[in-house]
């Protein structure tokens, strides 16, 4: 469980992702974030400016920096004395946004570190939301390739060796789209709601043996790959032996889960064995996880139709 994240933290972790650079001297980084940080509980931790609903981290985009600058230096310094005495914790400007220098010193003073970011206003306050929000929330590192296979959110698992990068390759060759290669995190956003990302600054690279380093966006294009998605399937892949072949479900009505973070993940083992088009397997297997969703079992309508069929042959 993640409680708070430093501001040292932040600005390491996601400087590359929210293009940051210090507007200020590097002050502040020992502060923290958490949920608790702001007077006001239930709302965000991240908003534009606004001084009736402060919140610990504030977004200057150009409208907030054109409204302080029609305010004089005394007004803008008593605005920011609020901020910083209720739950000021660190100041974003967006791309073209200013902030006076009086103010930057007087915030440098009282320890709040300003950043400047390369990002819009929405895409900052987007990114900025997200990425703290996560950061904040119950989260879990899994080994495994997870990849958007029908608007599914399908997590691949297995033991070392057993083609799971292979596979996903196969994917993303076949139009489906790359989160992350070798590891996940998961992060409780939700009750039973679970969103998955890749954790490093990129999930670009792809490891396969035998070939390298592989860089998905190079070769198949910035659609093949997504930054996040919710987890609906996992799927686990186990190599077939004569001692586990009587182990794996043949109807589909064994309706096994894994419990992550607290939510209950349908989970489905795969059978490895030479022959077998496992990008097939997975696709059909999203497929149907998909038109359950919806309402359609097929395991329950084929058991349905041989009940019938039974039932019609015993009034003959």
């Amino acid at each position: 469980m993640s409680t708070f994240l430093t501001i040292r933290d932040f600005h390491q972790r996601y400087q590359k992702r929210l293009q940051l650079s210090f507007a200020s001297a590097m002050v502040g980084l020992e502060r923290k974030l958490s949920h608790s940080s702001g007077i006001n509980q239930g709302h965000d931790i991240v908003d534009y400016l606004n001084i009736i609903r402060p919140v610990p981290v504030v977004i200057i985009g150009l409208r907030e920096s054109s409204w302080l600058g029609s305010q004089t230096t005394r007004q803008q310094l008593d605005i920011f004395h609020k901020l910083i005495h209720q739950s000021l914790r660190i100041i974003l400007l967006s791309q073209g946004a200013r902030l006076l220098d009086t103010i930057v010193k007087f915030c440098e003073e009282e320890d709040i570190a300003v950043f400047r970011s390369e990002l819009s206003d929405a895409n900052l306050l987007r990114d900025a939301r997200y990425f703290i929000n996560q950061a904040l929330t119950e989260s879990t590192i899994e080994h495994g390739v997870f990849i958007e296979i029908h608007s599914i959110g399908t997590f691949i698992t297995g033991e070392s060796g057993v083609g799971k990068s292979e596979l996903a390759l196969s994917l993303v060759s076949r139009g489906h789209r790359l989160i992350a290669d070798d590891i996940t995190e998961f992060s409780s956003i939700a009750p039973g709601v679970i969103d998955g990302m890749h954790p490093g600054l990129s999930n670009d690279f792809m490891e396969v043996r035998g070939v390298g380093i592989l860089n998905i966006r190079t070769m198949f294009g910035n659609n093949a790959l997504r930054r996040n998605k919710t987890l609906r399937m996992i799927v686990n892949l186990v190599h077939f032996t004569h001692e586990n072949s009587h182990q794996f479900d043949r109807l589909g009505n064994d309706n096994k889960t894994r419990n992550l973070l607290g939510a209950e993940i349908p989970l489905m083992t795969l059978p490895v064995a030479p022959g077998r088009n496992l990008a097939i397997l997975v696709e059909a297997a999203a497929r149907n996880h998909l038109m359950m969703i919806n309402g359609y079992d097929a395991a329950e309508d084929f058991i349905e139709r041989q009940r019938l069929a039974i039932l019609a042959k015993q009034k003959e």
